[in-house]
């Protein structure tokens, strides 16, 4: 007399316990994997951090020279596909005009350093970085931008005798 009992639980010859295991095991699976893309995300976020900290003090300590030209290079996160600089007391001219949607919601703000496109810069696109001479930079080109590549970023900041701000520009490439 074997009979067996008819379990609602069991499906296939698996026991209910077993079912509730790869629930729990897929589960945890899936939030093991959020979690990692959150923590990549914050490593990004950290790059753009890190860098307007490292330009920041690169320009502050050429403004405290007297005379001062050197290279600068910089990480970002690859997501960024530009670094641009803009005065917005100057219309838009150059290469990148069509930036202008995206950049001019920054209008009403003494932002001087954007990351483009913005969507990708961890909600933090926009900086202020203090004594860049805005105008010389962006004489030719409003907004000056400079293309990432790779993730990486190479600058030529300046300071020439009795200047009273620091220049930023590219560095040529050949």
């Amino acid at each position: 007399m074997n009979k067996r009992v008819n379990k609602k639980g069991e499906i296939l010859g698996l026991s209910f316990g077993m079912i509730f295991s790869i629930l729990l095991i897929i589960f945890f699976v899936v939030i093991a994997f959020i979690v990692i893309k959150k923590f990549l995300g914050v490593g990004d976020c950290a790059k753009i951090g890190i860098f307007v900290e490292r330009l920041e003090g690169d320009v502050k300590k050429t403004w405290n020279s007297q005379i001062d030209s050197h290279e600068f290079e910089g990480a970002v996160p690859g997501k960024i596909d530009y670094i641009c600089f803009m005065d917005f007391l100057k219309e838009y001219k150059g290469n990148y005009k069509d930036f202008e949607d995206e950049l001019g919601r920054y209008e009403e703000s003494n932002y001087n350093l954007f990351f483009y496109p913005t969507a990708n810069a961890c909600d933090i696109p926009a900086h202020t970085i203090d004594h860049v001479d805005i105008e010389k930079i962006t004489l030719n080109r409003n907004p000056f931008c400079v293309k990432v590549n790779k993730g990486k970023i190479n600058l030529i900041i300046e300071k020439e005798l009795n200047d009273p701000l620091v220049k930023i520009s590219q560095v040529n490439t050949k």
